[in-house]
């Protein structure tokens, strides 16, 4: 040989059998246990490295898994909790010899989503920021390969899953802003299309309950600053005596902040405010934000745990795994 890689057509010449059979003997398609033996041996004395295309075509299998975002290209990129946790995936992935393929489709392009998992041959997908849609879940069902979800799917789909405890998270929320004394508490909440939202709002919701209380208003929208703003605005407007705020991420909590700050209202001597996530931007406001942290590494890790078991045994050794938002403290509430 010249140096260059040996090709499957090399291992075949070596152990003296055709192209197909070489393929098929790598590949655990169909081969006798002594062709499959003398082939192999081919292969380790010219340190030949399978392509995982090759191998797919003869095994019928990949080791590619789809990570699907169903979001608008500049919401990936802009929101913290999606572009964390598709890193983290992709890092998961790859440490186990999965190859992430990023299908990145606009919420109702169900035709495009289709045509995208296709083309990506995945044997699994990993599915996270979904908002629910008859036509993407029909798409997840018609592919027909192991899903599995980053947060609670909805309780139309049945797949395994991943999340934080959101309802814990939206309690313990609740008694932290009670604990400073907080009575008029309102909560700027994620959209209404997702399962985190109402588990996190349910959540703060009981926990004000057992004082006799109820959140004076409850604005549901986007993961984003401008909801946040927007909505703290007309938060004050409607109820000039508000004294404290949940805000289902940092990033709308950063928004309510600025909402509060052009108002003179101090945080959080004026306003206690909570945030949820835990990324940077909570370090970044000022006061930096009291939030609950999510866990996306370990969150990222269960997730490729459970489906590369999946795809190795046939079965799902469970259905859900739930880990606990844990309160980081610092200075808005």
């Amino acid at each position: 040989m010249d140096g260059s890689a040996a090709t499957i057509r090399d291992v075949a010449k070596l152990a003296g059998v055709a192209v197909s059979t070489a393929s098929r003997a790598l590949g655990n398609g169909s081969a006798s246990e002594k062709t499959r033996l003398k082939v192999q041996r081919a292969a380790e004395a010219l340190n030949f490295v399978p392509n995982p295309a090759a191998k797919q075509l003869t095994s019928g299998k990949s080791n590619i898994v789809a990570i699907v975002v169903p979001e608008e290209p500049e919401f990936m990129f802009h929101d913290a909790f999606v572009s964390g946790m598709v890193s983290q995936l992709a890092t998961s992935f790859a440490s186990v010899q999965l190859l992430p393929f990023l299908v990145l489709t606009a919420p109702h392009d169900a035709q495009g989503f289709l045509k995208l998992l296709r083309g990506s041959g995945a044997s699994g997908i990993v599915v996270t920021s979904f908002h629910y849609s008859k036509q993407l879940a029909a798409v997840l069902e018609t592919y027909g390969k192991p899903v599995i979800f980053i947060g609670k799917p909805n309780l139309a789909m049945h797949y395994p899953y991943v999340d934080v405890d959101n309802y814990q998270g939206g309690y313990d929320a609740g008694k932290l802003l009670r604990r400073r004394g907080c009575e008029h508490i309102a909560v700027i909440a994620g959209p209404d299309d997702m399962q985190t939202p109402p588990q996190r709002t349910k959540g703060i919701i009981d926990a004000l309950a057992v004082d006799g209380l109820e959140p004076v208003a409850i604005m549901s929208g986007k993961y984003g600053t401008e909801h946040g703003e927007v909505a703290m605005r007309r938060i004050l407007d409607e109820h000039p005596e508000i004294d404290g705020v949940f805000a289902h991420s940092d990033q709308i909590a950063s928004g309510a902040l600025r909402a509060l700050s052009g108002t003179g209202r101090m945080v959080p001597d004026d306003v206690a405010l909570v945030g949820f996530d835990d990324f940077r931007v909570a370090e970044a406001t000022t006061p930096k934000l009291t939030t609950f942290a999510q866990p996306l590494a370990m969150m990222a890790e269960e997730a490729t745990t459970m489906l590369r078991k999946r795809l190795e045994t046939g079965v799902w050794e469970k259905q859900a795994t739930l880990f606990p938002a844990q309160l980081v403290r610092r200075d808005s509430a």
